[in-house]
């Protein structure tokens, strides 16, 4: 069987398989949902009429996502996570060979997507985290469309409103903004959503799996103004969006106040995470620890690989990030474990 040469490239995504006693890796909430929610979304549930196909264009959930961010009625479209959207947003906006400018690192799905479709990735190195806007602009110019995350995943820096609204007025070009993290920082004060309508070529998305809890049930959002929108809409799946997703998400969305809750309790795990690793690294040398405004710390260390490999033979799962472990805030008994298993190890390392 001939198939394409591109496909020789592709590795799968490194998500964590099995259920290791303590997840730190995938920047979930370590927090489930309350019980009385879990009991609304069952009921919610209970009345689905499953031998029928869902709303395609999941419209109760996106009414209630354009309520929860603030955003303008009508511009959100659902996805099956946001990286569904993504894909959709990459393969329907640039032709064949086009030019997609990303900046290193970033979340790797979006090279994964640009080699499905054959796009052409010019990348833009992030210095101390973040990238320079002034060379985004410069290269962004040449280029079919810009995507990048703020917060930067796997970083965990990110560029203020002001920079990323340069950038914005700057181009002509599509502009995807993943704002995945936003809501950890500041309360998402630095989101550009409120100007999608000023400028047509923007595209803001946001996700359930982080902050709000939901990340089994895979659902996010592109938000754009009503061209881009109505592409959107008019290229996905007709019922990319399960009934189950829809009617989950439409009850949590109009649960604001325990979303920030849930919000503030994920951020003080993460600081919480960062001093006990800062102690820790203190007797480390070469070791590290780099804040950030997510919900996730790195830990830069020698010989990342190795550590990643033992924590993950001591039931502990983090993120390798290059050079860095990208770890989770997580509960205190699952950092408990974490700093006895690194504490084990740096005993046992002649």
């Amino acid at each position: 069987m001939n198939l394409p040469e591109k496909l020789a490239a592709f590795k799968p995504y490194p998500a964590m398989t099995g259920a290791p006693p303590v997840r730190l890796d995938g920047n979930e909430s370590c927090f489930c949902i309350p019980q009385d929610m879990r009991d609304e979304i069952a009921e919610a549930v209970r009345h689905i009429d499953l031998h029928r196909y869902p709303d395609p264009y999941a419209a109760e959930v996106c009414a209630s996502a354009e309520r929860f961010w603030g955003a303008p009625e009508g511009s959100a479209v659902a996805g099956n996570g946001s990286d569904e959207l993504i894909s959709i947003a990459l393969g329907a906006l640039l032709p064949r060979g086009g030019k997609l400018l990303v900046c290193d690192p970033d979340f790797t799905m979006y090279r994964f997507y640009a080699a499905l479709y054959e796009l052409d990735c010019i990348g833009l190195d992030r210095f101390s985290g973040v990238p320079d806007t002034g060379e985004i602009i410069q290269k962004g110019k040449n280029t079919d469309a810009v995507i990048l995350s703020n917060p930067c995943n796997p970083t965990g820096q990110a560029l203020p409103l002001e920079d990323v609204l340069r950038v914005v007025e700057a181009l002509d070009c599509p502009v995807l903004l993943d704002e995945a993290y936003m809501d950890f920082w500041d309360g998402g004060k630095h989101s550009v959503l409120p100007y999608i309508k000023r400028y047509k070529h923007l595209i803001v998305l946001k996700t359930c799996s982080k902050n709000l809890a939901l990340a089994g049930i895979r659902l996010g959002f592109a938000f754009a103004g009503e061209e881009l929108a109505s592409l959107l809409r008019s290229v996905k799946s007709p019922y990319n969006v399960s009934a189950l997703a829809q009617a989950a998400g439409a009850v949590l969305l109009q649960r604001p106040e325990w979303i920030h809750e849930n919000t503030a309790r994920l951020m003080e795990a993460k600081d919480r995470l960062y001093k006990r690793l800062s102690g820790w690294a203190r007797d480390i040398e070469s070791a590290s620890v780099t804040d950030t405004v997510a919900n996730f710390v790195l830990l830069t260390l020698p010989d990342a690989e190795e550590w990643h490999t033992y924590l993950q033979s001591q039931g502990i799962s983090v993120r390798l990030a290059g050079g860095a472990l990208r770890i989770t805030a997580g509960t205190e008994a699952e950092e408990d474990a974490l700093l006895a298993a690194l504490n084990k190890r740096w005993e046992d390392i002649p």
